[in-house]
């Protein structure tokens, strides 16, 4: 194919993955322009087998970048393409036959072919959903903005008919790291904006966007779970959006409450008329929460870390703490957990997460049991009060008994992903508190929740092999709404406000992540049989 007058621009950033499929794809333009945000893999070096034309410009904001790039144009004609998009042969013909005629428009749109994976998504809106990626240079330009920035064009747009093709999530873990992103930068513009989004109005899109739009008036649903999952996370990304505008304006940052705070420099009472208690306390990465953790515990007769070779500070903060600190490479938490307790010298043995803090009721408590009281209990339960959005949570289910107290030798964990405590003797409980700050923001709970789910997933497949599509579909459908009236009416979700639907919807959100990805799993695992 001869070389067609149209300059094709490509905005990367760390797509040596994409960039040569995409390249290879538009080698028939005779101008061929990357504009890289300073990637750091070989997304440049494989670029360069195509062009010479490659620009390292870092982006601030995605529609100022984009006008940038297509000004490079040498032709009066541009193609915009992303690095995971591909431009098929009818596409490419099209275009060639109508720059060498008279264009009756000065810009065009493509329809596009939406992928999870190697799925194509057919209905739920994703399909054709044109895009406007063929104008010309100068009667075109966007709106300065970071996130879905609008199209201004002087004229009326015509319509091609070629696919761009669009590999736009290699699996739903990437869905879900993509609308993290987008989420963000999404509220930036609400706040910077001003705009005014309230939690209502905010959770009707939510439904609207899922249920009305995606699911019954485009169809979703034929494409199966991916066609659910588009819609539900369609649904989701008004919730999450103003979650992180509202964010943006209340200071949401977990900081230990006094309690945990009061706790750090009393110490426990004579060692020699009281059994001794050793903290073993598991990281990975922890370098922002570990310190609070440790000097609520300073008061321990022992602190044992077992980290997962961390690469961020954590161990730097735990050497100031303890001088037993054991490296591993990670093999599942009740095998971390097992190789602190084996190592820990204490009588009883407390086992605590980095975003973990110690009240100064619950090591009073700890003290009174290690002079004696409580005989007969070889392991307690105490209270774990979890903070969300910057508040510790009283309902909605999020205020339980955690079981990681024992005496060393009568316990051992079993599961690499939900450990559970299997204790040889009588359990007690304690009412009194350990605070768990668990993620400091929604962008860090949602990354937080896609790395758990991945691994659950994965767990799940393990133990009980491909997933049956009916059970799949119990789990995406009918379970998330049973945990969403459990935690929001059952467990008195609703008297925290608007945290307690917040949560009630996202731990709903959660379960059916982890379904998803484990019925994801499952189509590699038996051929797509289930």
């Amino acid at each position: 194919m001869e070389k067609v007058p149209v300059s094709v621009v490509v905005i990367t950033k760390n797509e040596e993955e994409n960039i040569g499929p995409c390249l290879e794809t538009v080698e028939w333009a005779s101008d061929i322009i990357v504009v890289d945000d300073n990637s750091t893999d070989r997304t440049r070096e494989i670029a360069a087998a195509f062009t010479d034309k490659i620009f390292v410009r870092a982006m601030e904001n995605e529609g100022r970048h984009r006008n940038w790039a297509y000004s490079q144009a040498a032709n009066k004609w541009v193609l915009s393409l992303d690095a995971d998009e591909r431009v098929t042969k009818e596409l490419a013909q099209e275009i060639a036959a109508l720059v060498k005629g008279s264009p009756e428009f000065k810009a065009y749109t493509i329809p596009r072919r939406n992928h999870i994976g190697s799925y194509w998504l057919k209905h739920g809106g994703e399909y054709p959903a044109p895009q406007t990626r063929f104008f010309l240079r100068d009667e075109f330009r966007y709106e300065e903005a970071e996130v879905h920035p609008r199209a201004f064009l002087s004229g009326k747009c015509g319509h091609l008919k070629g696919d761009l093709i669009h590999y736009s999530h290699r699996d739903i873990a990437d869905y879900v790291r993509s609308l993290n992103s987008h989420t963000t930068l999404e509220a930036k513009k609400w706040f910077s904006a001003e705009k005014k989004m309230s939690f209502a109005r905010a959770f009707r899109r939510t439904l609207d966007r899922c249920f009305y739009r995606r699911l019954l008036r485009k169809k979703a649903y034929k494409d199966g779970v991916y066609g659910l999952t588009v819609a539900v996370f369609s649904g989701i990304y008004q919730l999450v959006s103003w979650v992180k505008c509202w964010e943006m304006g209340n200071d949401t940052r977990s900081a230990p409450e006094r309690s945990a705070a009061a706790s750090k420099n009393r110490a426990l009472s004579d060692p020699l008329k009281r059994e001794k208690i050793s903290v073993v306390i598991i990281t990975k990465n922890a370098a922002g929460k570990l310190r609070n953790c440790l000097e609520s515990v300073k008061w321990a007769d022992e602190i044992v870390v077992v980290d997962a070779r961390s690469t961020d500070g954590t161990l730097d903060i735990a050497g100031e703490y303890s001088d037993k600190i054991i490296l591993s490479d990670f093999e599942g938490f009740d095998k971390e957990r097992n190789k602190g307790a084996d190592a820990a010298t204490g009588d009883w043995i407390l086992q605590l997460d980095a975003d973990e803090v110690v009240t100064e009721a619950f090591r009073e408590r700890i003290d009174r049991l290690l002079r004696g009281e409580d005989n007969g209990c070889v392991s307690f339960k105490f209270r774990r009060r979890n903070v969300f959005l910057g508040k510790a949570m009283s309902h909605g289910g999020w205020f339980h008994y955690s079981a990681h107290l024992f005496k060393k030798g009568y316990a051992r964990y079993e599961g690499d992903i939900h450990e559970t405590l299997v204790v040889n003797g009588k359990q007690g409980k304690m009412e009194e508190e350990v605070e768990h700050y668990p993620f400091d923001s929604m962008a860090e709970f949602i990354e937080r929740q896609n790395r758990y789910t991945t691994l659950q997933a994965a767990e799940m497949l393990k133990k009980n092999g491909p997933a049956e599509l009916k059970t799949v579909m119990y789990n995406l459908t009918v379970r998330p709404r049973k945990l969403f009236i459990k935690m929001y009416f059952k467990k008195a979700g609703f008297s925290e406000g608007m945290r307690g639907m917040v949560f009630a919807v996202m731990f709903a959100w959660v379960h059916y992540l982890k379904w998803a990805k484990y019925w994801e799993l499952s189509q590699t695992e038996d051929g797509g049989k289930s």
